[in-house]
């Protein structure tokens, strides 16, 4: 079973995988991401990406969220992508010194 819950901390801006292609979690809700720093600007950015095609989508790029700030992506259109195994896995980008929650919903 996919871990649907992530703390993330970006020590110099890395990408993290939240779904692994091949997880099959069904349909996504929503995905709530938390800036959880006291005092620093989160940058997140989240894409999708298929290892076999090696084709990369961006739901957001590189999003700055102010300090206790939640930011919600609920639409459909966005979340409604294949988690097969020859699907698509799904990460995000941190920046630098960014502390966030990233909790995936499921339908």
């Amino acid at each position: 079973m996919a871990n649907l819950y992530h703390n993330v901390t970006g020590s110099t801006g890395v990408d993290v995988e939240l779904l692994p292609a091949g997880s099959n979690v069904g349909r996504i809700g929503s995905i709530c991401v938390t800036n959880t720093s006291s005092s620093v600007i989160s940058t997140v950015g989240l894409r999708l990406y298929n290892d076999t095609t090696q084709e990369t989508y961006q739901i957001q790029a590189k999003v700055t969220i102010p300090v206790g700030v939640t930011m919600i992506i609920d639409d459909q259109a966005l979340l409604n992508f294949d988690n097969s195994r020859k699907g698509f896995g799904l990460f995000a980008f941190v920046g630098s010194n960014t502390e966030c929650d990233i909790l995936i919903n499921t339908i």
